[in-house]
């Protein structure tokens, strides 16, 4: 059975037309949908990988267990003024004075680190190669080797050789999604999460089996009938599971509600 893909990133947002012009400007993105359901842009360089900027008006606040490294190679100052033109602000997360990435935070004060060009320890290779604008999405994970050993199976991204618990798609290009220590315990749902769609022509009740299989968790809180399922991986966070065909983005973006 072919796997099923990951689609989107999704983003709990206040107000989702401001945030994806936001990240649509400082990405060179193109914004693909605009509207009461959300706004979703187009990742640059990697086809059918999308960032999904949702309505969830209540979320939980910093420190978050996802975020956006961008990858800025040689102008980084010039990506952080950018950043700043658009909206974004500076924010001490404990960084230090020394560390060479800055830290931002958006207008809807989500995280992320404008980084260097960076190079792999032992090689000396680069160490976000043809990733595009954003270098890795690293992503908190409460037992990393067992998140890995998860994610080695369920979707169609393939492992890294060049850094543990690491991800990217098959093609080899676009950004790095990687399992770290978590900052702290988990205080609620995630407001940042993947969303995975099963092929299509797929058997969606057989795939949600398999991932059960695997390890996730179904998430079911009374939330009502949803088009998609919610479920937990085996690092503590939320993905959502996709039914083969989109119909209309108000049908098929998934946030994930509120506990």
């Amino acid at each position: 059975m072919e796997r099923s893909v990951l689609e989107c990133l999704c983003v709990d947002a206040r107000d989702p037309v401001r945030l994806g012009r936001f990240w649509a400007g400082l990405l060179g993105a193109a914004v693909t949908e605009e509207g009461a359901s959300g706004t979703r842009l187009a990742y640059p360089g990697l086809e059918g990988f999308f960032l999904d900027f949702l309505p969830v008006p209540e979320r939980e606040e910093r420190p978050h267990r996802l975020h956006l490294d961008l990858n800025a190679g040689s102008d980084r100052d010039r990506m952080v003024e950018r950043a700043l033109g658009l909206g974004a602000a500076h924010v001490d997360i404990g960084q230090g004075d020394d560390a060479p990435w800055a830290v931002l935070v958006d207008p809807e004060d989500y995280a992320f680190c404008v980084m260097p060009d960076r190079r792999l320890r032992d090689s000396g290779e680069p160490m976000y190669p043809d990733t595009g604008p954003i270098g890795g999405i690293p992503i908190d994970a409460d037992d990393i080797d067992a998140a890995a050993a998860f994610w080695t199976q369920a979707w169609d991204w393939r492992p890294w050789p060049k850094l543990p618990a690491t991800f990217r798609h098959p093609s080899g290009t676009g950004p790095l999604i990687g399992f770290t220590d978590p900052v702290e315990p988990k205080r609620g749902k995630n407001p940042l999460h993947l969303d995975l769609r099963v092929p299509p022509g797929g058997d969606y009740d057989a795939e949600l089996t398999r991932l059960l299989d695997l390890g996730a968790e179904r998430l079911d809180r009374d939330w009502g009938e949803l088009p998609w399922t919610v479920l937990l991986d085996p690092g503590n966070n939320e993905f959502c599971l996709l039914r083969p065909t989109k119909t209309q983005a108000s049908d098929e973006t998934s946030p994930v509600p509120a506990d």
